[in-house]
């Protein structure tokens, strides 16, 4: 691959016809696009939260959604699960993200959706959103716990589960059924798993495993642990880029 800021992407589409489907080879080409022109072409938002444990504040986030400028507002086209929110934050940044129980967690019905910051995981799924032509990208966390040091957010889980050993900031949570199952709705019924491979969120990763739904993803060693969608390299990115849509090919998720 070429070093340049722009990086063409060959991928080969095949559909077959016993599918149903119309039969052709095509190659569908996409620049590794860089963050100032992903950010012309799409909008972030989340939704960011406090959450009080005992007398400790926890900075969180539950969801996050890309969508493409200008189209709009129904079901995403497909969802993405990673660890944990990373570096991405409100972009007013007067905003005091609100305080809730976990009580009041169990009880989500409507949440406050504002404009968000990407980091790099995010312009990363942009980049698959350009791939697929996609409008809409549901980002969710199998913990809702901020951090963008994975190493830092070992220890911020530790801590939490000091403070409540079920964790209520995992979506997984058995008392959050009902906000997990209206999320991970989309077009394609279709999961990616990028999560990554940290222990202590082996039980929630495993749960969403479980779930009635079709999950796709480059497996990373032993279940259930997939490879992240955005690593530090950029020639990494590419290939995750390249390898998730063979994936995604193979499972039809591409044809909405």
């Amino acid at each position: 691959m070429s070093i340049k800021q722009s990086v063409v992407l060959f991928i080969k589409l095949v559909a077959k016809p016993n599918l149903g489907q119309l039969a052709l080879t095509e190659k569908k080409q996409m620049e590794f696009i860089l963050a100032v022109e992903l950010k012309k072409k799409y909008t972030v938002y989340g939704h960011f939260y406090n959450l009080k444990l005992s007398n400790s504040l926890l900075k969180c986030r539950s969801t996050l959604e890309i969508r493409r400028k200008h189209t709009p507002k129904e079901l995403p086209d497909i969802i993405v699960i990673m660890m944990n929110p990373g570096s991405s934050v409100p972009l007013d940044k007067s905003y005091g993200p609100r305080t809730f129980t976990k009580e009041e967690v169990f009880k989500f019905k409507t949440k406050e959706i504002i404009a968000a910051r990407p980091d790099n995981a995010q312009y990363q799924i942009m980049r698959l959103m350009e791939i697929n032509n996609w409008n809409f990208v549901r980002i969710l966390n199998l913990s809702d716990l901020r951090n963008g040091n994975s190493g830092k957010f070992r220890n911020d889980f530790k801590n939490a589960s000091k403070l409540d050993k079920t964790n209520p900031h995992c979506l997984t949570h058995f008392l959050r059924k009902e906000e997990l199952t209206n999320s991970i709705k989309s077009k394609s019924n279709t999961i990616i798993a990028a999560w990554g491979d940290i222990a202590e969120l082996r039980d929630s990763a495993e749960s969403i495993l479980k779930q009635n739904i079709n999950i796709i993803g480059l497996k990373k060693g032993e279940t259930p642990n997939f490879r992240y969608a955005s690593p530090y390299l950029k020639t990494q990115k590419i290939e995750w880029l390249l390898e998730i849509q063979k994936e995604l090919n193979k499972n039809n998720a591409y044809y909405l």
